[in-house]
């Protein structure tokens, strides 16, 4: 994405900030426990799958630097846009949906898959999955 393209975006999501209430704080909640022989950057959750904490924090920056905060809610990155569905209390997402419906827009929702790498969208899929309460 270009200089001026992220400009736009930024300043977008700054503005709607502005304009939303701010949705209350939420810490991510990850009951972890890290073992010697794994990944730096993950930690064992309740269930004991792996959580990488270094996809949650990329997606976590992408969620924020790409603007989606103006339009969605989600506690984790204190967003409360009202223009697109709320991700919290969400139980119909899944990884492979988010990957889909950021990559190919529908409706309001604009496609990125031209501008965002499939890495960076599926870091976004992955922290929105981890982090929604």
């Amino acid at each position: 994405m270009s200089r001026p393209t992220r400009k736009k975006f930024a300043k977008f999501g700054m503005a709607a900030g502005l304009l939303a209430a701010a949705a209350l704080p939420a810490s991510l909640l990850l009951s972890a426990q890290a073992s010697g022989d794994e990944p730096p950057g993950t930690a064992a959750s309740a269930a004991g799958a792996a959580v990488d904490q270094n996809r949650i924090s990329a997606g976590r920056d992408l969620f924020s630097n790409w603007g989606c905060t103006a339009c969605h809610t989600l506690a984790d990155a204190k967003s409360s846009g009202a223009v697109g569905p709320s991700f919290d209390g969400n139980g119909n997402l899944s990884e492979d949906f988010i990957k889909t419906r950021v990559t190919n827009g529908q409706g309001a929702m604009p496609a990125f898959g031209g501008q965002m790498t499939p890495k960076e969208i599926g870091d976004v899929a992955y922290y929105l999955m981890h982090v929604k309460k």
